[in-house]
């Protein structure tokens, strides 16, 4: 429970105002007697603090429970349309933005299929965002904020991105890509933003089980203190270090850049350039590109025991698991595989934490190692998420 030692009367209304509505929002909806149950609060104090997000038009009240005996329950719900985010995500050949609204709901997406390399792309993400706005009747005062992704490595205050290959971009301006936009923006690696959307659903999914309130751990859905590790498997690899609900940026913004790491010094050529880059050995493109099959006919001919594809998974494996063990013995903190390539890996969890714990020069049963519950489709609105979880935590 959060403590309120040396704190005011003032102070004791807010953190409750916003214990309250972190709790209907990451459960979905709820009782407010289950509100009383799952925080220690008496319901006056229940009460009164939904006449307060009522009054601020956070909260809608959604008809009933089912009656379990006595009079039905209220269902309390966030009012999504109350406040929205809009995620614009950017790669070499489509730029797709999309609006979300407060209960990380996507309400509506528009695409634009462009040739990003050499050219000029920045009016398509302003008229991409007003579009989206129209279309919808959004008031613009509702909207938090517009959050850009881009695959590729930026300065260390978030101002140049100095590469993102893939786009034909080298030391290009992030106020190029903001400045027809007039709403508040940020610009973030795309591994990073899937990263944040992993960790929001996630939490979303284990404050779900709020209904059997005695197993509510509310310490668990308010501690900043938490941690985790994301590793992004998709054509790029990266991911981001996730501490509460911060993400970790390094001296030189570059945490995360996992797929940067040398696995095998003088190997295989990187798009940075470089060689020898786990990203080389564990992207999508290894399953995929490289064999000229998409991800489906990969995973597909495996199960059918084919044996050059058994070959290239059982190497891919390994080089995953060797990637996967640094990480932990640098951190000691869970890792979570997300993007597309985990979904296919599910099915060989055992074996690639067999191989971990082969791995591991300590005693561990890879219990560290989790798989993402976040869809593709979820995790590509991270970067409107961040507008939503600064929002919440003003509340």
């Amino acid at each position: 429970m959060l403590t309120t030692e040396k704190l005011t009367t003032t102070d004791v209304k807010k953190i409750n105002k916003n214990r309250v509505f972190r709790l209907i929002h990451f459960s979905g909806k709820v009782a407010r007697q289950e509100i009383s149950d799952a925080l220690r609060l008496s319901l006056p104090t229940v009460n009164q603090n939904l006449k307060y997000l009522f009054n601020e038009d956070l909260i809608e009240y959604a008809g009933n429970f089912e009656s379990t005996g006595g009079r039905k329950a209220q269902v309390i719900m966030v009012k999504g349309s109350s406040k929205l985010a809009i995620s614009v995500n950017i790669t070499a050949n489509e730029i797709v933005a999309y609006l979300v609204d407060l209960r990380g709901v996507v309400i509506d997406e528009i695409k634009l299929s462009v040739n990003i390399v050499n050219n000029d792309f920045e009016a398509d993400i302003a008229s991409l965002v007003n579009n989206l706005i129209s279309k919808n009747n959004i008031n613009k005062e509702n909207v938090l904020g517009v959050g850009i992704t881009v695959p590729g490595i930026f300065d260390n205050d978030n101002k140049i991105i100095l590469s993102a290959p893939t786009m034909g971009l080298k030391n290009y301006e992030v106020k190029n890509l903001t400045k027809n936009i007039d709403f508040k923006t940020i610009v973030v690696n795309d591994a990073k933003a899937y990263a944040f959307a992993n960790y929001w659903k996630n939490k979303q999914r284990e404050a779900a089980g709020l209904i059997t309130v005695r197993n509510f751990d509310e310490k668990k859905l308010m501690d900043n203190d938490f941690s985790s590790v994301y590793l992004m498997l998709n054509e790029g690899v990266g991911g981001a270090f996730i501490d509460g609900e911060t993400i970790r940026k390094g001296i030189h913004n570059r945490a995360g850049e996992f797929g940067h790491m040398t696995i095998y010094p003088g190997g295989e050529k990187c798009y940075c350039g470089k060689r020898g880059c786990y990203e080389s050995y564990v992207s999508a493109r290894v399953l995929s590109t490289k064999l000229g099959v998409s991800l489906d006919t990969f995973f597909r001919k495996l199960k059918e025991h084919d044996r050059e594809y058994s070959k290239v998974f059982d190497k891919y494996l390994d080089d995953l698991a060797v990637g996967i063990n640094n990480i932990f013995l640098m951190n000691d903190s869970n890792i979570c595989l997300c993007g597309e390539v985990a979904t296919y890996l599910k099915d060989y969890e055992e074996d690639l934490k067999r191989r971990l714990i082969d791995y591991c020069a300590f005693d561990t049963d890879a219990s560290y190692l989790q798989f993402t519950t976040c869809s593709e489709s979820e995790a590509k609105v991270g970067a409107a998420f961040m507008f939503l979880i600064d929002f919440i935590a003003s509340i």
